[in-house]
This record gives C-alpha cells, sequence and structure tokens, in this order.
C-alpha cells in the first residue's frame, strides 16, 4: 500500500513565507488589564452573599472586590445567564456566557448576605478571597507557578489577583486563588 503525501508547493522565484514569530510575551499593563486593573478593594471581600440579576434569580456568590456602589461577585453555576458588561471600559453588549465560576459587576442594592447554607466550591472560594484581602503590596508570598510552589513579592494588587515577582526578577500575573502570605523562615514544615 502507498501512501500519497500533501506537500505544500512553492514557486521558486517567489519568497517563502516564514511562520510567523512566537507571540511576544504579553505586557505588563496587559497582565494588569487580564487581573482586573490595579485597585483596593473595600472591607467584605470573601463574603458569601445572594445576588439578584436582572433576570430576577437570586444566585449564591462571593464578593471579590468592593469600591463604593460597585460590587465584583463571583457566581459558581453551569447555568447560561446575561454576563454584565464593565461600562467603566465600555464593553459590547452582554453576552450569553455558560461557565463554571462567572464574575457579575453588580450594584450594592442587588446583593444581600446569604441566608441558605453555601456550596462547597463556594465557600473555597471565600476562604481564597480572604486569604488574599489580607496580602499586601510589597509583601512576600507563595504562589502556584505552573505546578510547583514559588517565593516573589507581591509587586501590585489587581481586582483578581496580583503583579508577583520571583526571587529570578521575573514579572508574572497570578490570579487570587494562587497567592498566599509565604512563610516564616522558622515555620515548621510538613
Amino acid at each position: 500500500m502507498t501512501r500519497k503525501l500533501s506537500l505544500p508547493l512553492i514557486k521558486l522565484d517567489t519568497p517563502v513565507r516564514v511562520a510567523a514569530p512566537a507571540s511576544p510575551k504579553p505586557s505588563v499593563d496587559t497582565v494588569r488589564e487580564r487581573l482586573g486593573g490595579r485597585a483596593s478593594t473595600e472591607p467584605g471581600m470573601g463574603e458569601l452573599v445572594a445576588l439578584t440579576t436582572a433576570a430576577g434569580k437570586t444566585l449564591p456568590g462571593v464578593i471579590l472586590f468592593r469600591r463604593g456602589a460597585t460590587v465584583d461577585v463571583w457566581i459558581d453555576t453551569n447555568e447560561a445567564g446575561p454576563s454584565v458588561p464593565d461600562d467603566s471600559k465600555r464593553t459590547a453588549s452582554p453576552r450569553s456566557t455558560t461557565s463554571h465560576g462567572v464574575v457579575h459587576r453588580a450594584q450594592h442594592a442587588d446583593i444581600a448576605p446569604l441566608r441558605a447554607p453555601a456550596p462547597e466550591s463556594l465557600i473555597a472560594i471565600a476562604s481564597d478571597a480572604r486569604v488574599f484581602a489580607a496580602l499586601s503590596e510589597g509583601q512576600r508570598i507563595r504562589f502556584q507557578d505552573g505546578g510547583d510552589l514559588a517565593e516573589g513579592t507581591l509587586v501590585e494588587k489587581c481586582r483578581f489577583g496580583g503583579l508577583v515577582q520571583r526571587d529570578d526578577g521575573v514579572l508574572l500575573g497570578v490570579g487570587f486563588r494562587r497567592l498566599w502570605p509565604a512563610q516564616p523562615a522558622d515555620a515548621k514544615r510538613n
């Protein structure tokens, strides 16, 4: 049995196009934007709340960011629903999202304390959010770098994570769920 190979044909009198170079590393500004922008939150990060959507549904969630009347709430859901656009960035119209873990931008009037038992997944998110809220810029931290734990310095806090400088000087964007305070040098390790 013979195999037919399909190879690209080129004309020798025309230049050959070389594959595009690998995409450049994102800039610090791009990473900062992906993490929601540099911001400091008011107290309340990690609170379990009930969010009433524009459609009148009440969903359990966790506050990730609060500033004035604006609140960003993590909703742990598989249901499709409108994603609230960020008015400050003038994004396109709301779109349908099917995801596990969606952040909704809401007004303070749209949330209330959660009275029902929270799902375990939301309790874990709330715990991670409170740990992140306790961190401060310039603090030594531990973070998940790929599959390994590493240490570095939290250079800048953003809405949903931070810019971290590794000990070798490289800056990384790390989500809030992968940042913890560094262990003191005299702490016993398991």
